[in-house]
C-alpha cells in the first residue's frame, strides 16, 4: 500500500513538472532566448555584448539604456575576474549558475529596454 501511494505520487509530481504552461507570446523566455547560442559563459558574456553593440548601432537602446546593460554586462566580468576565474582555472558549478543568473538578467534587461518595457 505505501508503495503504491508513493508510486502515484511520484507519478503525479512528474506528469505536473510536465504541464508546466508555456510562456505567453512575446514573454521573455530564457530557453528561447539562449538557443543558438553558446553554451560556455564567456561566450555568452560576448553573445550580450554583441546585442547591446547592435542596439546601440540601430536605436533599439538609446545611449542611457545601452549604457545601463552596458555597466551590468561590465560588473559581471569584473566579478568573474575577482573570483579568479581567468587564472584559476573554470568555474564550478555554483560559480557558473550564479554567472547565467546574472546574463539571464541582462538579458531580459536588453529585450525590455529594446522592446520599451513590452
Amino acid at each position: 500500500m505505501k508503495w503504491t501511494a508513493a508510486i502515484v505520487s511520484a507519478a503525479f509530481v512528474a506528469t505536473m513538472a510536465g504541464a508546466q504552461p508555456a510562456p505567453p507570446p512575446g514573454a521573455w523566455d530564457a530557453g528561447a532566448f539562449w538557443h543558438g547560442a553558446p553554451d560556455g559563459p564567456r561566450e555568452r558574456i560576448q553573445f550580450l555584448q554583441d546585442r547591446i553593440n547592435r542596439g546601440r548601432a540601430d536605436g533599439s537602446l538609446d545611449h542611457h539604456e545601452a549604457d545601463r546593460a552596458q555597466g551590468e554586462l561590465d560588473g559581471v566580468r569584473n566579478w568573474i575576474r575577482q573570483m579568479h576565474w581567468y587564472d584559476a582555472g573554470p568555474l564550478g558549478p555554483d560559480q557558473r549558475a550564479r554567472v547565467q543568473e546574472r546574463l539571464d538578467r541582462i538579458s531580459r534587461q536588453i529585450r525590455w529596454m529594446r522592446h520599451d518595457g513590452w
